[in-house]
């Protein structure tokens, strides 16, 4: 097979047009293709004989959950649970009443106060007490002997474990506990696994490998550059140095042609066929003519003057008046006033059934009264006065028309430091959209302060979209974003609304 290298000029007039990557073919087999399908119904997974997506449901042994999307769920039996707030006990769902509960047989209890012996017993947790089997002891008088069943015997029995046995065991941390053997073997569905030979990916066992991780229900190894897991999903004969940043694989600016034939000379390649970029737009390796719209969203071409589409992440939606208002929630489409909430981070986004006290913290939705979060990470200290974030960050092209009509700017964080629970960012600017005033940061360099628990993560050397308020603070605003292809759509846009 061979190679055409675009000229230089040819990948600029690409990029200045779609996002997604250009002149791709697919070389073999893969589990998910390097395209997008109208309506959103594409990457889907089987679950039995019944499609779903993995972004807002779960396969729990052949039975679909809703509204819980198998990213971040557990299976419980049949039924998925989200085991940030709740625990599987026996194959019943229960919820947490803390982050420092376990399961002890068909109920749950906290180790912090209690402990279980015989892996059904629960009793308060007391100094000096341990477990003897299904019963306790007091370690100061008596002693736990196999004989050939555990039963408990005064201390001065010949069964009982020698002073220097009981030392090493309290040197270790927890109060010891004598149980008989049993097989502890963790499950893949219903079928135990040994993790150092195996892995389990939603389900389904792999042999396990350090260089090999789970994508979904599939693997794949940090070794292979053709292959990148975007959202759950792993796509194969991706180009190389492609990145995926809110749900969408965005590729490097060389990408090079790769068809079974070489085209002929002038001509440029679209997939597997040769198109005119004057007269088409090239979508993921889908040629369409420009009269139908100039934006690609997936491997559909688009108008995004047109308030009725809507594309996230790749994916295009055709809104109706029925359907009312919506935003996007990565690749999938969060409607208003229909009890969902939307947890993004910059890889992924999932749409939850909205829940008293519960939050935001990144990708996740969590108990206020279990966990609190600081910058999108989970602590497992709840502090049920601390305010929630006012905002949620989302990808650059979700912000379109909104951001055009403001003071907004790109910055890329230089450094990061904290004090006094306030994080500094040293921000050098690196583009500014202000269709609105014209007004200009004359300023390269700028110093930002935001409230660190209260503000999405930053990266250092990533760019971000910022906006400026009339106080003079700043606000982030966007996932991380690509200097080349994102940043020429935004102006595309914002510019085309002002003319």
């Amino acid at each position: 097979m061979k190679n055409c290298k675009a000229p230089a000029f040819v990948v600029a007039i690409f990029f200045a047009t779609f996002a997604q990557g250009v002149c791709h073919h697919d070389r073999g087999t893969h589990e998910v293709g390097f395209s997008g399908q109208m309506e959103g119904i594409h990457h889907l997974h089987n679950c039995g004989n019944v499609s779903y997506n993995i972004s807002g449901s779960s396969c729990c042994n052949g039975n679909i959950s809703p509204g819980l999307s198998q990213l971040v769920a557990d299976c419980c039996g049949s039924v998925a649970y989200n085991p940030l707030n709740e625990i599987c006990c026996d194959s019943k769902v229960l919820t947490q009443s803390s982050t420092h509960v376990k399961c002890c047989g068909k109920d749950m209890y906290l180790t912090t106060t209690h402990m279980c012996c015989g892996g059904n017993r629960i009793f308060n947790r007391k100094e000096n007490l341990s477990c003897c089997g299904n019963t306790t002891f007091d370690k100061t008088t008596h002693c736990c002997c196999a004989n050939p069943e555990l039963v408990v015997m005064p201390k001065h029995e010949t069964c009982c474990p020698k002073a220097t046995d009981e030392m090493k065991e309290s040197q270790q941390g927890s109060p010891p506990t004598l149980t008989l053997p049993k097989n502890s073997e963790p499950k893949c569905r219903t079928i135990p696994f040994n993790p150092q030979e195996k892995m389990c990916c939603s389900g389904k066992l792999y042999k396990a490998s350090a260089l090999t991780k789970c994508c979904g229900e599939h693997v794949y190894t940090l070794s292979d550059d053709s292959v990148l897991c975007c959202n759950g999903v792993l796509h194969r004969n991706v180009p190389e140095q492609s990145e995926c940043v809110g749900g969408v694989i965005y590729t490097a600016a060389n990408t090079t042609c790769q068809m079974s034939t070489r085209p002929r000379l002038g001509e440029h390649c679209c997939g597997g066929q040769t198109f005119n970029p004057r007269t088409h737009i090239c979508c993921n390796g889908h040629s369409h003519n420009k009269m139908n719209g100039n934006f690609c969203c997936g491997s559909e071409v688009y108008d995004h003057h047109n308030q009725f589409l809507r594309c996230c992440s790749g994916h295009l939606y055709n809104l109706t008046q029925s359907r009312g208002k919506a935003e996007c929630c990565g690749n999938l489409l969060l409607q208003y006033n229909n009890n969902q909430t939307c947890c993004s981070s910059s890889t992924n986004s999932i749409i939850y059934q909205t829940k008293p006290k519960h939050r935001c913290c990144g990708l996740y939705y969590y108990n206020t009264s279990l966990w609190s979060c600081c910058a999108e990470h989970l602590k497992p200290t709840p502090k049920p006065n601390s305010s929630p974030a006012e905002y949620r960050i989302k990808p650059l092209m979700d912000l379109i028309p909104e951001m055009c009509n403001k003071t907004v700017f790109f910055g890329k964080v230089e450094s990061v430091a904290l004090a006094n629970y306030q994080r500094h960012v040293v921000l050098k600017v690196v583009g500014q959209v202000n269709v609105k005033s014209e007004k200009v940061i004359k300023d390269p360099w700028l110093h930002v302060s935001l409230d660190h628990c209260n503000s999405p993560a930053t990266d250092n050397g990533m760019t971000y979209l910022w906006e400026e308020n009339h106080n003079g603070k700043y606000k982030l605003l966007s996932h991380p974003v690509d200097l080349t292809s994102d940043i020429y759509m935004f102006y595309s846009v914002c510019y085309q609304k002002k003319g």
